[in-house]
Formats: structure tokens, sequence, C-alpha cells
């Protein structure tokens, strides 16, 4: 399979929880359980990586619908809040329904129209990814999703990140991964990635000893920096 180069580059890669589609949104579907809906959807998303993590050091693979239907349990538990059926079933639609960030759609086009081969990698299952990346009008922009169901494990393990060469056959660095977590940021780095960290929120990097080879705000700054000269 040919593959084509583009800013240096044989394809982007880009994470989707919080780098594609704002998870922020959760909040207003935790806002009707709770009157903390911002707290609510904190320690739900704290719970989801946490065991994503615990789930694939101790090898114990569960997908990641079931991982946020945990996570949602113990957050519930937590705020002695008793999930109705209906209500657990709409926090847990809530993550097929996420807004892309507006940047999104206009570089993603942009970087299609000057035929650039673009990929997601994320810890999502299908069943979660699919109507999500539908939804928003996304899916033509990629010619394939990799989850983490391939590999049953979760980022930051490296065998999530080998799914990659799977697909675009370049060495690790001559592909440019963009990603707005941290954890992201320092996985892919350690698999050999170029690593394009998007910082929207102007947050301090992680201490865990990778720095991003490119640093932007948004995906318009990507597309700037991939175009630039």
């Amino acid at each position: 399979m040919n593959s084509s180069k583009f800013g240096g580059f044989h394809g982007i890669v880009f994470d989707v929880y919080g780098t594609l589609f704002d998870i922020g949104a959760i909040v207003n579907a935790c806002q009707e359980v709770t009157d903390d809906g911002a707290s609510f959807s904190r320690l739900w998303r704290t719970k989801q990586l946490e065991y994503s993590v615990l789930r694939t050091v101790m090898d114990r693979y569960a997908d990641f619908g079931e991982i946020t239907s945990d996570a949602l349990e113990y957050t519930s538990n937590a705020f002695g809040i008793a999930l109705l059926p209906l209500e657990r079933r709409r926090l847990m639609q809530a993550w097929q329904s996420l807004p892309a960030y507006p940047d999104v759609p206009l570089a993603l086009d942009q970087l299609h129209a000057a035929g650039q081969r673009m990929l997601v990698l994320s810890n999502g299952s299908r069943q979660m990814l699919d109507p999500l990346l539908e939804q928003s009008g996304l899916t033509p922009y990629f010619g394939a999703v990799l989850s983490s169901e391939q590999v049953q494990s979760y980022k930051p393990d490296a065998a999530m990140y080998q799914l990659i060469t799977e697909r675009i056959y370049a060495r690790m660095n001559e592909v440019l991964f963009v990603t707005a977590n941290g954890f992201d940021i320092a996985g892919a780095k350690a698999a050999g990635l170029t690593v394009c960290r998007v910082n929207r929120e102007g947050l301090p990097l992680d201490p865990l000893g990778f720095e991003p080879d490119i640093v932007v705000s948004d995906l318009g700054g990507l597309v700037d920096a991939l175009t630039a000269g």
C-alpha cells in the first residue's frame, strides 16, 4: 500500500477524546443527574482512564464501553446517586454524541484537500467511535479507525501505537501523532512517533520526560505548521 507524504510525514494519526472531540460536553449530560455536573464528569473521566490503565497492567482487558460503564457506576456511588436505567443510558450515549471542537472540521477538510492520509487511534471501542465519527460528519476524512479492541490493551501501551505501522508503511518517526492528552504524548513519543500537542487551554505539560515535537493551540495551527514554507 502506498502512502502519501505531506508536510514531511507519511500520515497523520489523531487521538479522539479531548483532541478531536470536546469531552467537556459530558458535563451537560451529568448535569441532568446532579447539581455538580462538572465534578461528576471529572471523576467519571478520571476513573475511566484509571481503569483502562489498570486493566492493561493487570492483563484483564474489557472493552472501553464496559470500562466507561464501570467508571460511571463508581462515580454515581461516590456521589450517592442511584441512577435510573434511563439516566444511565443517556449518560453512556453522551459519549457517542460529543461535539467536535470548532477548529476540527475546517482543518481536517484542508488536510484532506491537500491529499493528506489521516487515521484515528483511540482507546474507544468501535461501538463508541463509529457513531461518534458518523454523527459529526468526520468519518470520510479517515482512512482507518484504529481501536484498543485490536490489541486488547490501552494507551499508553506501546502495542496501541504499533497498530499504526500496520496501516502506514513508514518509520514511526515519519508519522505525526496528534493528541491533547499528556499520557498520550508520553506514550507516542516512547513508541518513536513524532508528536504534535494540541494545547487549547494553555496547560503545562505533564512532567513525564517526553516533549512534543510541535505544539499548537488548535488544529488550524497544525495546518499552518505543516504548510509553512
